[in-house]
């Protein structure tokens, strides 16, 4: 985020060092800073470093897997930014991290077990992200995390069994990764990610529609491909080897 706005030189000061702090992987250190940094930005009345400051402290939470702490200042974060939209909604940087704020929240709450809420958050996150897209169609940040954020969002529909919506949501997670990969067919990120997404696809059209079982097929033998070739690239990968045995059990369920 743009902290163009933020005129305080200590609270600039302690963001600048907590961003240092978590570059150089001291972040209990940067945790610390950013608790300073947020007494600093009250006092300041910033509401613009404010939300910057809650969103880093969520996203080192989330990292650290202190996932009630994250999901705690995830909401105060969404309160701040709610706020900030109201008085510039058109401000990019505000729904960009609005829309990433929204999207770990689904993810911390669909662990919890709480569908319906981590639904809510991870849809409000598409919408921003499909607005951010309309307006910036060549920004290849706002669409990876729109993705990324379809692909989670599908996987939790499949799991509360709403096939339907769930099958719309990943269409629109491939198209969203292969207009990435126009632009950088090599790059193994968009890869792994238009991978998932083609498995999940395949996976839901066959339950959601069984006459389209050849055109599953055809999304689950893709999505292998890529995925072997990836780990063939990384063949330490952990993830690629657990995504590979997934649509393959996808692919033999057909």
């Amino acid at each position: 985020m743009s902290r163009s706005k933020v005129k305080n030189l200590l609270l600039l000061k302690q963001i600048h060092s907590a961003v240092t702090q978590i570059k150089k992987g001291k972040l209990d250190k940067a945790l610390d800073t950013l608790d300073k940094a947020e007494k600093s930005a009250r006092q300041a009345k910033s509401t613009d470093a404010l939300y910057y400051i809650l969103f880093t402290r969520g996203g080192i939470l989330y990292s650290a897997k202190e996932y009630d702490q994250a999901l705690e200042t995830y909401e105060r974060a969404l309160e701040v930014g709610s706020d900030l939209l109201k008085t510039d909604p058109e401000n990019d940087d505000y729904q960009h991290y609005m829309g990433t704020t929204l999207s770990n929240t689904g993810n911390l709450l669909k662990k919890k077990g709480e569908m319906d809420r981590a639904a809510g958050s991870y849809s409000r996150a598409r919408e921003i992200y499909s607005d951010l897209i309309t307006k910036n169609p060549e920004n290849v940040v706002f669409h990876s995390y729109a993705g990324e954020n379809l692909n989670n969002y599908g996987a939790l529909l499949i799991e509360s069994g709403s096939q339907k919506t769930a099958c719309e949501i990943l269409k629109e997670a491939v198209e969203t990764y292969e207009k990435l990969l126009e632009n950088k067919p090599d790059n193994p990120g968009y890869q792994a990610e238009l991978s998932v997404a083609l498995s999940q696809f395949g996976s839901c059209l066959k339950q959601q529609e069984p006459e389209k079982a050849e055109i599953a097929k055809k999304n689950l033998e893709r999505a292998l491909k890529m995925q072997e070739n990836l780990l063939a690239q990384q063949p330490e990968n952990k993830k690629i080897e657990e995504a590979i045995t997934l649509t393959r059990e996808r692919l033999e369920r057909l």
